[in-house]
Formats: structure tokens, sequence, C-alpha cells
């Protein structure tokens, strides 16, 4: 009970800025599975090293793996992220709404789809009892997407399912935008960031005939400060980013998070099986994200630790899908235990790896 109380706190008492979310459809991206991406972006500049752990819910039915806060990925291959919206009419001054880590928590403890998240979002609009705080976030499972506004009376979804989807921090379906009560600044702000992520996963999609992990690495990555110096996810807040792949070629075979666990430019891209059973110390704790932060200050405007971190995390993905591919095998000869262990140990190696070149790098 005390894991399941500190679990809320550390998901309902931490401020919402600004984030980028796009998910790709399977036919637009080299992987043949959706992938849903999250860069989380502080908005202040606030330095915040993230963590990684098992999420804990009371009456939770599944087990739920949590990546920085707002980012929830469960056993059966539901994803859920969450982007900042603004207030609507619906939402009244003395109306007592549910907040967002405990809406994301009931969604993803307790559905397996998209579809039974749809569900169980659209009774807490209706039921009077859990009306949830106004906000947008983003379904992914192995066969399907969806894109959420939510405010506390209502509910308009849009699925994805061929090209890609971005949402930053406004009400784009018609049926929230007569809800909306955004401040014309904010919202030019927040579109023009979604036009500029779309332009760039449209020109990655046209230049290589499907979208890759990489683009979409480097795209949280990116930084224009002289044409757009206040917008993300060219914006140097940046805190972390994560590409979710929910497996769809085996009902037994969890999905992988591939997780940047600090400023995406000072760190390594880790990727992490759904399958694992621990998480290692400088995850759990957060030291890998304050020594990328560190990192931060000591290369902020050197980009050679860049080239560094990509032929890492080039080898860290390709000894991955090996591992992976070994995995399937004894997942088909009904080894479980088998394949947790595989994964574990790679992941364990990997992490420590990528924990030895920040410390080397801050040592030079």
């Amino acid at each position: 009970m005390q894991k399941s109380h500190i679990t809320q706190t550390a998901m309902t008492d931490l401020p919402q800025e600004e984030c980028t979310v796009w998910i790709l459809a399977p036919d637009s991206n080299e992987t043949g599975h959706y992938v849903m991406h999250k860069t989380r972006d502080w908005g202040n500049g606030e330095e915040m090293p993230v963590k990684l752990f098992f999420s804990r819910y009371p009456q939770g039915k599944f087990k739920v793996l949590a990546f920085s806060p707002y980012m929830l990925f469960n056993e059966k291959g539901l994803g859920m992220v969450d982007t900042s919206a603004p207030k609507t009419t619906d939402d009244a001054p003395d109306l007592k709404c549910l907040k967002i880590g405990t809406t994301m928590n009931r969604v993803v403890h307790n559905c397996a789809t998209v579809q039974e998240a749809l569900k169980t979002l659209d009774g807490f609009t209706k039921d009077g009892v859990t009306n949830p705080r106004h906000e947008n976030y983003m379904l992914c499972d192995a066969h399907d997407a969806a894109i959420v506004e939510l405010s506390p009376r209502h509910i308009a979804c849009r699925h994805v399912a061929n090209g890609f989807a971005v949402h930053t921090n406004h009400h784009i379906l018609q049926e929230m935008l007569s809800l909306s009560q955004g401040k014309l600044e904010c919202l030019i702000k927040s579109a023009t960031r979604m036009m500029i992520t779309q332009d760039a996963l449209a020109k990655s999609y046209q230049a290589h005939g499907k979208i890759t992990l990489e683009d979409t690495l480097a795209l949280s990555r990116c930084q224009d400060k002289e044409n757009y110096p206040d917008t993300c996810p060219f914006r140097d807040s940046s805190v972390c980013a994560v590409d979710y792949i929910p497996e769809g070629d085996s009902p037994d075979l969890p999905g992988t998070l591939r997780i940047c666990p600090g400023p995406p430019r000072y760190t390594i891209a880790i990727p992490v099986s759904m399958g694992i059973t621990d998480i290692p110390a400088v995850l759990r704790n957060g030291d890998l994200g304050k020594r990328s932060y560190e990192i931060k200050r000591k290369y902020l405007d050197d980009d050679t630790i860049l080239v560094r971190f990509q032929e890492m995390e080039q080898r860290f993905w390709k000894n991955y899908l090996d591992t992976i591919a070994q995995a399937k095998e004894l997942l088909a000869l009904k080894q479980p235990e088998a394949f947790r262990m595989m994964v574990q140990s790679l992941l364990d190696k990997q992490v420590a790896e990528a924990y030895a070149l920040l410390e080397n790098l801050l040592n030079d």
C-alpha cells in the first residue's frame, strides 16, 4: 500500500508544461509496428532527472512500467502518454476533477487495449462522479492507436490507422475546439510546434520511404535556436524522450521502450523490454539523468558527443533486436523465465555501458 501511495504522489504532484507526441502507424515506419513517441519538455528549463519505475495502483489488474511523469505502459501492450491542454467551458470552478495521474493509472492498470481504454475514458465523462481533468492523451497498442482530447464531460477521438499523427498542447479535433478556452498566443505556439514536427516527419518519410527510429530520435534532439528559439522539440529544456513499440507478432512478447533518460541531446537512448523484472539502480533513482544534466552543462555547445552517443545507440539497438529474435524462440518453447533473464541481462549490460560513457566524458 505504501508503494501505491508513492506512485500516486509521483504521478500527480509534478507540474505539467509542454510536450510533443507523435504516433507512427505500421505502414509509415521501419519497424512495421505502431510507434508512439513522447518528448517531455519542462517548459521553464528546470532540471528534472527522470526515473523508470514499476507503477503500483490499488485494484490494478496489470503490471505497469512508468517512465517520467505521465508515461505508462502495461504488460498487455497498452501505452498511454499525455500532453497538457487548455481549460474547457465544461470545467466549472466548483467541479472536482480526477487528477491526470489518477485518470491514467485507472486506465493503464486496468485496460488491455485502446478500445477498452476509450470505453473507460468515455465512462469517466458520463458517470457524474469521476469527471476527468481536461487533457490530451495518446493511446497505443499492437493493433490500434488513437488521439484523445478529454474534458470533464466530453471526449473526442481520432484513430491513427496509417501515416502518422502529431499532437502538442491545443485542441485539434472539432468536437473539442468549441469548448476550448486556450489563449491565442499559446495556441499559435503549440500549433507551430506541431506543424514543424509534422513537416520534419514528412520529410523523413519522403527521404527514406519509411520513418526510422533514428529519425524520431534525431527530431527529439534537434534544435534550431535561430528560427525557433522557443519551440519544442527544438527547445533546450526537454528533459527526456521515449519511443514505445508494442509487439504485434506474438501475444506473449511484451513491447519495447527506447528511452532517453535525460535531455535527449546529452544522453544515450537505451532499449528496454517490457519483459524485464528489475530496473537498474541508475535508471530507478534518476542517477543516469543527473549525469546527463552534468553532460549538458559541460558540453552545451559541443555536438561532437552526439557522434559517440549515436555509435553506441546503433550497437545497442542491433544487439537488442538480435536478443529479441532469440527471445521469441524461447517463448515458443514455453520458457518465459529464460526469456526474462535474457532481456534483463542485456539491459543491465547496456545501462552500465551507457553510464560509464557519461562518467568518462565528465572526467575528460
